[in-house]
């Protein structure tokens, strides 16, 4: 988990170290990974990103040049830099402010009689402290989702690392897809590689936006989970998460996301995760990308994924829908299409057969067709409800 620079400044200042921010103060809530010695531009070009860079200026052959290695910083993915003033470098040229000023890019001064070592061993210290309670909260929330009644895998962990065991929680499953199969539900998952690169632009977003929540990786998705948050809040957040995957994300990369029934304790906490699973394998299968799939939004849909046996659903379609599906099958029809579009415009036979680009009276014979093998009167409105929930169940047990 990254840290914010705003805090590892606070607390170099809480512990009596001398360092005042010069410029960038904007860029303050910027993510920090890790710190790095960086005394000339050569070397700031190795950042991988999101370092704080600290520099003496030895390397630098005349003052001005702290500007090129500043810009060099910062274009390296630098998240700010601490600048050493003293023998190398006596000041700070207006030229880097003016610099980090325009770019939101935080730069820092240490007067030379603090001990900057001290200071990069309390950043280092703190990221490296971040990052252990993140593992140790992974675990427990995995643990959460697979053993919801052995709760001392896992409530004492949450507490320890600042999430209450009564709180609400939420859970999101963000799976990066990539379209190189022409079957929404068969889009494999991206590489390793590249859900890296997701899990660290989220982490970046939840660092920024002090997020009460985490991530965690599950079957090749990303599992997100918030506390403490209402639906209107989990909305925002969910298309702010699909906005900022958005922009690292490659053109035959595909981003879908389900969010679970905010649960009223930890308990709850694997409920949720299924739930926004199941919602995440529906938007793939109806082709909707970078669209949350919320479960207050589900509509008939959250209450079929509470159905909690899975037979039942599998009777109910057999009974509806299936007939109609295995006469498509053997006789390369395409009544199940004919019906679920009939079933989306209310039954308007002329927007059916606009949309099928197929004469009405095709779409009437079909129709006459699907009551005869349904044996059932598609003018009832009872029965367009029922076969429109057998369409909703089929997708269920395709996903």
């Amino acid at each position: 988990m990254t840290v914010r620079l705003q805090d590892l400044f606070d607390q170099a200042r809480a512990q009596k170290h001398t360092i005042a921010l010069v410029a960038g103060r904007k860029g303050l809530d910027r993510p920090v990974r890790w710190v790095h010695m960086v005394e000339n531009e050569e070397i700031a070009g190795f950042l991988e990103g999101q370092e704080i860079a600290f520099t003496t200026g030895i390397g630098l052959e005349m003052q001005e040049d702290l500007t090129g290695l500043v810009a060099s910083a910062y274009h390296s993915g630098a998240s700010g830099i601490v600048v050493n003033i003293g023998p190398f470098i006596r000041q700070i040229s207006p030229e880097a402010t003016r610099f980090c000023n325009e770019h939101d890019f935080p730069m820092f001064r240490v007067p030379w009689s603090e001990h900057m070592a001290q200071i990069m061993h309390l950043f280092s210290l703190t990221i490296t402290m971040s990052e252990k309670h993140s593992l140790e909260l992974a675990v427990a929330l995995k643990n959460a989702i697979e053993c919801p009644g052995r709760e001392e895998l896992y409530t004492d962990t949450l507490e320890q690392n600042g999430f209450g065991r009564d709180w609400n929680y939420s859970v999101g499953v963000l799976d990066c897809a990539s379209t190189v199969s022409t079957d929404d539900c068969a889009m494999p998952h991206v590489s390793a590689d590249r859900l890296q690169v997701f899990t660290r632009q989220l982490e970046s977003l939840f660092t920024q936006r002090q997020w009460y929540a985490a991530q965690l990786m599950m079957q090749g998705r990303i599992v997100l989970v918030f506390a403490r948050y209402d639906a209107d809040a989990l909305a925002t957040m969910s298309r702010e998460i699909l906005l900022a995957c958005g922009k690292v994300s490659h053109d035959d990369e595909r981003l879908f996301l389900g969010v679970g029934k905010i649960t009223k304790s930890a308990r709850c906490i694997g409920k949720s995760y299924r739930q926004g699973l199941a919602l995440e394998r529906l938007q793939k299968h109806r082709g909707r990308a970078e669209t949350p799939f919320l479960y207050d939004d589900a509509g008939i849909d959250k209450l079929l994924l509470n159905v909690p046996d899975p037979e039942i659903l599998h009777d109910y379609y057999d009974h509806t829908i299936g007939p109609l599906e295995e006469y498509d099958r053997v006789n390369g029809g395409d009544l199940t299409a004919t019906l679920r579009r009939y079933l989306q415009f209310n039954g308007s036979i002329k927007e059916t057969s606009e949309r099928m680009f197929v004469h009405r009276n095709t779409v009437g014979y079909k129709l006459k067709r699907i009551e005869s093998i349904l044996q059932v009167n598609l003018s009832d409105f009872a029965v367009r409800e029922m076969l429109s929930v057998g369409l909703h169940v089929k997708e269920l047990l395709d996903c």
